[in-house]
Formats: structure tokens, C-alpha cells, sequence
């Protein structure tokens, strides 16, 4: 039988780890250990989770891709699952995943769709709620509202992934060895590390995708990616780069550059306003050299160029084109 750890980073969210742990301590089916990672040594966590049944192995602040590479380096089952910390697994998540499992004994990768919440609702969230119960009472009445097809990648987990993230950190779940051999989290990066470690995964296995909303995912206002700075659109690019770099990982069939670069086309549009907003010219410049290997077209070398105005105009042109 299948052994599970769940590898929960954390950062100066002592009450969010909380209600995340307390939800992964609720499941159906239990895991076999609960490893957290505080990101800092002063970490609030440390002493706030003492008292329940879980490892906590504090690091040096080294960022969350180490905080989960830390983790990846404890687990001692069969299976790894993550949950970030102000996320929350519904108590049948476990369960259902042991059951696809056994469905299709040679899955190595895992993600399961999930409700967006807030403790006010606003444009992107199902309902309002401040912890588990709350969720749990309002989709007893509430009816799923975003999209999550985005998650329905399998046969084709590479190509898909290779034009954007497609996967849920709060729900993912890997085999341990295929994590361990596809490298775990890359540290250089403060962005897109997780978008890195799916790519990667595809390179060993399909993705494959629960069929219930099975976690919890909340807003509240200062996630990971709000407020992007220069540094971490910069590290998107450098991800991006770094998937068509040679590799010792096998590499499945996918289409070639060109095909994505509508996708990549929005990512370094994306780290040239950063850089332009925080006045940044060293910023700028690693943009533009970046992008000569993710769009080495003439055609889109001068479309990053062009004022915005005119972009919009091309933007059109080609959508209508299609």
C-alpha cells in the first residue's frame, strides 16, 4: 500500500500554517507524516505548531523552492503531496487520491481542482469564508464558478506545460523517486520554480487530475505573484529559457518554439514593464537578452518593441487571424 507526506512551506504566516496543517490533520485518510518548513529560523510557526502531531524542520531563509526541497529531502513514503500555507485540502483529498491511485497504478503525478475563497468575496472567489468549516458549509450551497479545465493536461503534460503553468501547488502530488530523479525545486529561482518542477515531472510522467475540487485555495491580497517585481519576471524568463536548454531528462514530443510564442510573447512584455515601472535598466536589458532565446523571430523581436498602442492593434489582427 502507498505511503504519503505532505510537505507544507511556511513564512511568517503562523495563523494560516495553522489552519493548513489543521486541515491536512483532518483528512479521511491520513497521511503517514506532515513535514513543515518554516523559511527563516525566527519563524512564528516553530512554536505555534509545538503542540501537534507533525514534524517542523526550520531552515536558514533560503526562499520556498528550498523550503520544499528541504521537505522533499524528509519525506521517507512512497508518495509526496504540497500544500502551501495559507491553502487548505478538503478532508477527502487524501482519500480520493489513494483511490485515482489505485485506479491507475502507473500514475506518477497528481493535481486536483480547487475552490478560490476570501474572507470578502471579490471577482476571482467562489465564496467568503475564513477557515475549513466555512468553506466546507458554503459549497453545500454554492455552485463552482471558475474554470478548471487549465488542469486537464494528461497525454499531453509536456507540450501543455511548456506554454504556461498548468498545475495547482495545493494539490499536487508526485511520486517520490520521480520528484527526486526530475530535481525537485530549482533555488535559483524567486519565481516560476514550481512552473520549473511541473515541466520537469512531464518529462518523467503524464499529469493526471482528480475528478472533485479537493482543496481550498485563499486570497488575500499578498500571494505569491501580486505585485510583481522585475526579479521575479526575470526569473519567469529564465525558467522559460532553461526548459528548451539541453538535459540529461528524456524529452516527449512537443511542438516546436514558434508555437509558443504568444505565451512567452506576454512573459517578456510582462519583465519589460516590471523593469520600465521600477526604472530599472539592468532589468530591461537582461529582458531583451532573455528573450532572444525564448522568441529569436525577427518578427517578434520587433513586436516587443513597438509602443503599446500598437501592439494592442497587432494583438487584434492576430486573433482575428486565427
Amino acid at each position: 500500500m502507498p505511503t504519503f507526506s505532505l510537505v507544507i512551506p511556511t513564512n511568517q504566516r503562523a495563523e494560516f500554517v495553522e489552519q493548513a496543517v489543521d486541515s491536512a490533520l483532518r483528512q479521511e485518510r491520513a497521511f503517514d507524516r506532515i513535514i513543515v518548513i518554516p523559511d527563516g529560523l525566527d519563524d512564528p510557526s516553530i512554536s505555534s505548531l509545538a503542540s501537534r502531531p507533525i514534524d517542523v524542520h526550520p531552515i536558514t531563509h533560503a526562499g520556498v523552492a528550498a523550503a520544499r526541497n528541504a521537505g522533499l529531502e524528509l519525506v521517507d513514503t512512497h508518495w509526496v503531496c504540497f500544500l502551501d500555507d495559507d491553502d487548505l485540502l478538503h478532508p477527502k483529498y487524501l482519500a480520493d487520491l489513494v483511490s485515482a491511485i489505485d485506479a491507475a497504478p502507473d500514475a506518477g503525478a497528481f493535481n486536483a481542482p480547487y475552490w478560490s475563497f476570501a474572507a470578502e468575496i471579490g471577482p476571482r472567489e467562489e465564496f467568503a469564508a475564513v477557515d475549513l468549516d466555512g468553506c466546507l458549509a458554503a459549497i453545500e450551497v454554492v455552485e463552482p464558478r471558475n474554470d478548471m479545465t487549465y488542469l486537464d493536461i494528461t497525454g499531453r503534460s509536456f507540450d501543455a506545460l511548456l506554454a504556461g503553468l498548468a498545475g495547482s501547488m495545493s494539490t499536487a502530488a508526485v511520486r517520490t523517486d520521480i520528484l527526486r530523479r526530475a530535481g525537485g525545486f530549482p533555488e535559483g529561482l524567486i519565481a516560476a520554480e514550481d512552473w520549473t518542477m511541473y515541466v520537469n515531472v512531464a518529462r518523467l510522467t503524464e499529469w493526471n487530475v482528480l475528478p472533485e475540487r479537493r482543496a481550498f485555495f485563499r486570497d488575500h491580497g499578498t500571494n505569491a505573484m501580486s505585485g510583481r517585481s522585475t526579479e521575479k519576471t526575470l526569473s519567469v524568463l529564465r525558467a522559460i529559457q532553461s526548459f528548451w536548454q539541453p538535459t540529461t531528462l528524456p524529452t516527449p514530443p512537443h511542438r516546436p518554439l514558434s508555437a509558443y510564442r504568444r505565451n512567452y510573447r506576454y512573459e517578456v512584455l510582462a519583465a519589460l514593464d516590471a523593469a520600465r515601472h521600477n526604472d530599472d535598466r539592468p532589468g530591461r536589458r537582461e529582458a531583451l537578452q532573455l528573450s532572444k532565446a525564448i522568441l529569436p523571430a525577427w518578427w517578434d523581436q520587433a513586436f516587443i518593441r513597438m509602443p503599446a498602442v500598437v501592439r494592442s492593434l497587432m494583438w487584434r489582427a492576430e486573433r482575428s487571424a486565427i
